[in-house]
């Protein structure tokens, strides 16, 4: 750590930020692929608008929770708000850690928003862009990034090379909870499934492509060195193409539509990544393959997890991001090279920080997800009224206060619904 308590793990600069930044824009195709007809034009305005409420707040407050200073109170920084010393300390390199995490970030908010496309008010967004970059996500960051207490307290630091911790756990933590509050869209386990089949075909895999490339340089840059860059590079491959693969294999045994052919080829190929990340710098390549066989199955396991518990996840959040960050996140203390107790039978000591990272990331996601979506489900502040969600919000005027239907469109919606 730096004498002045910066403690930025960010290795790869600037190719990161672009990366990632393109992944946002595949986060937004992705979404627009899967949603229905009607709902597409309105992901353009929220997830935008989020970014620059966002980076406001993270400016202000959030990154300055996240890195500054964490060492003396090991919970969250204290310093650096409002850019206060960017310029001065320069030698420092607050730009970089300040733009590449703010990046990460908004690729939390945009995996969110994928589980709560559709039935979600207009400033719904907004409020929680503003907590999730303000202190909720920070204060995840700080803990471990920032060199809070699970990297200094414990027997041994937390290992989270690629943020399947603090960005996909946490995120498909927080998104599963929205999903749950939020129910199941109209018709959504009522009607013909085919109804809610992807017809953006195009988007969504261009989308998906981007997103690969988004996580894998998120995985690159926090990569500890150049050599663990490049074995990082070809296991993740690896253990996302076997992942896709098996994928494939399991949720195609009942269902033979291109909707689902697709989201198990490219989820399930993001899935394997996002497992293999915290471990592909120090592990091997038939290690990988053999991961890429378990991502498969939890992918699928995920898949089917909300299908039979009719939770309407759009973005497949949960089995995409969540259960393969629990898996990415406690693999390093089993697996990597130095510390895996299961390949060098050594002490269980990263391990247990693994699993504690993976508990206390998603309780602290979840417990705040419940704090903001159910204060506002509590409140009928959280979904879309009735007419608004079967009239489609392309069809909508924007107001101040939100979505509103034209003049005369309340009846129109009604008599859609009866029919």
């Amino acid at each position: 750590m730096s004498s002045s308590g910066i403690n930025c793990p960010l290795t790869w600069q600037g190719v990161g930020d672009i990366t990632i930044f393109l992944g946002l824009v595949g986060l937004t195709l992705m979404e627009h692929g899967l949603v229905r007809e009607g709902f597409s034009s309105h992901l353009l305005l929220k997830n935008w608008l989020q970014f620059s409420v966002g980076i406001v707040a993270w400016w202000l407050l959030g990154y300055g929770f996240a890195f500054g200073n964490v060492e003396e109170s090991e919970f969250i920084g204290k310093k650096n708000f409002g850019g206060e010393d960017w310029l001065q300390e320069r030698d420092h390199n607050h730009g970089a850690c300040a733009s590449f995490f703010a990046l990460c970030g908004f690729f939390v908010l945009f995996v969110i928003n994928g589980a709560i496309s559709e039935r979600t008010k207009y400033h719904v967004y907004q409020w929680y862009a503003w907590w999730v970059m303000l202190f909720a996500w920070p204060v995840v960051v700080a803990w471990s990034w920032g060199g809070g207490w699970l990297d200094m307290e414990l027997d041994k630091p937390l290992i989270d090379n690629g943020g399947a911790i603090n960005v996909h756990l946490f995120a498909g933590a927080f998104g599963l909870i929205g999903a749950i509050f939020l129910g199941p869209r109209i018709g959504r386990y009522s009607s013909s499934p085919s109804v809610f089949h992807m017809k953006f075909h195009v988007a969504y895999i261009l989308g998906a492509t981007l997103v690969i490339l988004g996580i894998f340089g998120l995985n690159q840059s926090l990569s500890p060195d150049g050599v663990s860059r490049g074995l990082s590079a070809v296991n993740t491959w690896i253990c996302a193409g076997v992942s896709s693969i098996v994928s494939l294999k399991l949720l195609t045994i009942f269902s033979t539509d291109i909707h689902t052919h697709l989201i198990a080829i490219y989820q399930g190929f993001i899935a394997g990544m996002i497992c293999v990340s915290n471990s592909a710098y120090n592990t091997t390549p038939w290690q990988a393959g053999l991961l890429g066989l378990i991502s498969g199955i939890v992918f699928a396991a995920g898949f089917y997890f909300c299908r039979f518990n009719k939770i309407d996840d759009v973005l497949n959040v949960t089995a995409t991001f969540f259960f393969p960050g629990i898996i990415g996140g406690i693999l390093p203390g089993f697996i990597t090279d130095d510390n895996g107790c299961f390949w060098q039978g050594i002490s269980g000591h990263t391990l247990a920080t693994q699993v504690v990272g993976v508990i206390v990331v998603t309780g602290w996601s979840m417990t705040w997800a419940v704090i903001l979506f159910g204060s506002m489900a509590v409140f009928k502040a959280f979904r879309l009224d009735k007419d608004l969600e079967l009239s489609k919000l392309n069809t909508c005027e924007i107001k101040q206060t939100g979505w509103k239907l034209p003049e005369g469109a309340e009846n129109t919606a009604r008599e859609s619904n009866q029919s």
